[in-house]
């Protein structure tokens, strides 16, 4: 009886296991600046020397089944995701129209090298502002600052007037990783300038695991993972905090007007986060999540190294908001590399355009300036996104909790059982003192 439920938990344990291990891997391939080599030196030079940084990373699998990446600076941090089933489909890129930063010209950018490619699926992810505001009442609600300070609170930045230094890229090919940086930001309209840095840092991933660093991630083969960082930033205010403004953008041919959803799952583990109980689910095709883009993140940054308990912060995201032709934001989208692949069906009824701030802080955390650092993780990938379950060893560790009171429990029991009736069993029921007092006369 009380071996019984240990012995599913061990059953359940191996199933876990055995699932976990069988994972699909994927080939990736990186190219810096692709193509660029087939046009004259000049247009490359010019495209490393003004930050227009392009990557390009396709994950290969055995089934055919592509991913092809597009990571780039040109217009501010974008990542493109199209998904094909064509075995030898491959981007080009025109860098004589990339570098035109003409919304007419960019069009067509970037396109398959096969005529008639499968694209079963597409959608991106655009970091359009960089978002500074003066927090004078320390309540680390982006809402609530947005109805209650004046302009000269805020210090709204276009990541297109970043300049992002290719001297910083460092592709790593083997481990598929990058660092989009900017270590001087030269706003346009205000020459205003900044000591610092802010960073993209992205790392394609080509099988399933659970990344090493806090917030300690699960990941899978279908994903790119990102650490967004503000480190030694010179804020605008003394109670300065930051936020992002992002838009996502989705156009697939079999649910092209499903709208997108913000998901919160909790759980009961905290094992792998401490203090961290939920994850977050941007889904640009909730109904069907196995054809669905994802943009995953844990409610938690860090404002300072070792990345800990002690070091976390709270991460706000704001509802999703609908982006139209004439907004500020869809300006933005348009110098990007999104009209280089998406072309006119950027802004035809099939598209879905949402946008939403993710914003950083906790009250009485010190705001930006106590530590001069703000780290986040994030993940953006094709399909059904990667969810954390209670691990084998706090199923065990539960099941040994509950289990062992209940043992003791059956086992006295049963104990107690036997004892009394092996009493009533004995032929005969033991004499005691209050009997013999009873019987007992005493003689003159």
């Amino acid at each position: 009886m009380a071996a019984f439920p240990t012995m599913k938990v061990f059953i359940l344990a191996s199933i876990l296991t055995f699932v976990f291990c069988d994972i699909e891997k994927r080939d990736l391939k990186t190219w810096s600046w692709p193509d660029c080599e087939k046009y004259n030196e000049t247009i490359c030079n010019e495209a490393k020397q003004n930050g227009s940084i392009v990557i390009y990373v396709k994950a290969s699998s055995e089934s055919n089944d592509n991913l092809h990446y597009v990571f780039s600076t040109i217009g501010g941090p974008s990542v493109v995701v199209l998904r094909t089933t064509n075995v030898n489909a491959n981007l080009t890129f025109n860098w004589e129209k990339l570098l035109q930063y003409n919304n007419s010209l960019i069009d067509g950018a970037i396109t398959f090298s096969d005529p008639q490619p499968n694209i079963e699926y597409k959608f991106a992810v655009v970091f359009t502002r960089l978002l500074e505001y003066d927090d004078t009442d320390d309540s680390a609600d982006l809402d609530y600052c947005e109805k209650h300070l004046n302009l000269t609170s805020w210090n709204i930045r276009d990541f297109s007037m970043f300049h992002w230094s290719s001297d910083d890229l460092k592709v790593n090919a083997s481990t598929n990783t990058f660092v989009f940086n900017s270590t001087s930001d030269v706003m346009i309209k205000t020459n205003e300038t900044r000591n610092g840095s802010i960073s993209f840092a992205f790392s394609v991933k080509h099988d399933n695991g659970r990344a090493s660093d806090l917030p300690r991630m699960l990941y899978i083969a279908n994903e790119t993972m990102f650490d967004f960082v503000i480190a030694n930033y010179t804020p605008s205010f003394n109670n300065s905090r930051f936020a992002l403004e992002v838009v996502v953008v989705s156009l697939s041919n079999e649910a092209a007007s499903a709208d997108m959803s913000v998901d919160l799952t909790k759980s009961i583990d905290d094992e792998y986060t401490p203090g961290v109980f939920e994850i977050i689910d941007w889904l640009t095709n909730p109904k069907q999540s196995h054809i669905s883009g994802f943009f995953q993140w844990k409610p938690v940054s860090y404002i300072s190294l070792p990345r800990g308990r002690n070091t976390a912060t709270k991460v706000e995201h704001s509802d999703l908001k609908n982006v139209d032709k004439s907004s500020s934001s869809a300006k933005l989208l348009n110098n990007t590399v999104l009209l280089a692949v998406f072309n006119e069906s950027l802004w035809n009824g099939k598209t879905v355009k949402r946008m939403a701030n993710i914003s950083f802080g906790l009250p009485k955390d010190g705001f930006y300036i106590k530590n001069n650092y703000t780290a986040w993780t994030a993940a953006i990938g094709y399909g059904t996104p990667p969810a954390d379950s209670i691990s084998i060893t706090v199923i065990i560790t539960i099941s040994a909790g509950l289990g062992l009171p209940v043992l003791i429990i059956i086992v006295g029991g049963i104990y107690s059982i036997i004892r009394k009736m092996r009493k009533r069993s004995s032929g005969y029921e033991p004499i005691n003192a209050g009997s013999i007092n009873r019987n007992y006369t005493q003689s003159d």
